[in-house]
């Protein structure tokens, strides 16, 4: 038994940690955050468990077998091989998920001068987060893509040291076998979530300017809470992927009596890459519990449509 929990514990250490940070986050933060019952806590929940409930799965199926589905073993190597696309594809439905309810049939108040734009709902300090987050993944793919050369059967994802002497030591890296079909779901996430903040903010305001307004802007946060953290594990599978890399060792006879053993010139960098990662991996599991908790434990109203676009009066 004491094995199995720990077997359990370094196969979901990083899914384990956010549950718990998110735990806490919401119990500091009370009531604040929690979306109103309707609709679109609803489709929240639905997305949010559903985006959890299936990258859970087949990073269990990978380290347990016996949860694998049935005929998985007739799949093509490379849907195991792109796993580190798994968690990119699976945040791009959860956001669009997130765009229900779209326009929602609520009584409408004066048009506002004021343009909006799919950022006028959230915090400048928001948008600067998930940018730098996307500029880092760019970065680290392109300098690992840089480092990757062709394997025997011409796919970018092998990473060669040179003993020297006709001796060479070769791994897998995250290269760009890897890297360019993540970087163009990247791109996918990011249109698809200005398309959802668009949907949010393009119709006219209700009656209730205060109470729609603060709805849209908790929409906002929990679309680009659940965007960020699927660019974090993204990014945190890159890193410990990377210190995989890292660990690759060689050893060769020299001479007669001799022995030489070489490793990589980021070998050293190995744990700190793979803590990195996985810490990285649990501040976006974080991001997606904290959304789900908000879901789940929501306020309710007192009147209003049901559908959780803030036409109510709410209880808090």
């Amino acid at each position: 038994m004491p094995d199995f929990v720990v077997l359990i514990w370094f196969s979901f250490r990083s899914t384990i940690i956010g549950l718990a940070l998110a735990v806490v986050w919401r119990l500091a933060r009370g009531r604040k955050g929690r979306l109103p019952a309707g609709l679109t806590a609803v489709a929240t929940v639905a997305a949010t468990s559903l985006a959890l409930a299936c990258l859970i799965y087949l990073n269990a199926a990978i380290g347990f077998p016996l949860l694998r589905p049935p005929l998985s073993e007739h799949l093509p190597l490379w849907v195991f091989e792109m796993r580190v696309l798994w968690a990119l594809g699976i945040g791009i439905l959860a956001v669009a998920l997130l765009a229900i309810p779209i326009g929602a049939h609520t009584p409408r108040g004066h048009a506002s001068l004021t343009r909006r734009t799919p950022f006028s709902f959230g915090h400048r300090w928001w948008f600067a987060g998930i940018t730098t987050i996307v500029g880092t993944i760019v970065t680290v793919s392109i300098l690992a893509g840089l480092a990757s050369e062709p394997d025997e059967d011409g796919l970018w994802r092998n990473y060669t040291v040179d003993a020297g002497s006709s001796i060479s030591f070769g791994t897998r890296i995250y290269g760009w076998y890897y890297s360019v079909p993540a970087l163009i779901l990247l791109a996918a996430l990011i249109a698809v979530t200005i398309i959802v903040l668009w949907l949010i903010a393009r119709p006219s305001l209700s009656t209730d300017h205060d109470d729609d307004v603060r709805m849209r802007h908790l929409r906002t946060w929990n679309i680009l809470a659940i965007a960020s953290g699927t660019l974090l594990i993204h990014l945190g599978s890159i890193f410990t992927s990377l210190s995989n890399t890292a660990m690759l060792r060689g050893g060769a006879a020299i001479g007669e009596s001799g022995w030489g053993s070489w490793t990589t010139p980021f070998a050293a960098m190995q744990p700190a890459l793979l803590y990195v990662g996985l810490g990285i991996a649990a501040l976006g599991y974080a991001l997606w519990f904290g959304v789900l908790l908000s879901a789940v434990f929501m306020r309710r109203t007192s009147t209003g449509t049901g559908t959780g676009t803030g036409t109510g009066t709410v209880r808090s």
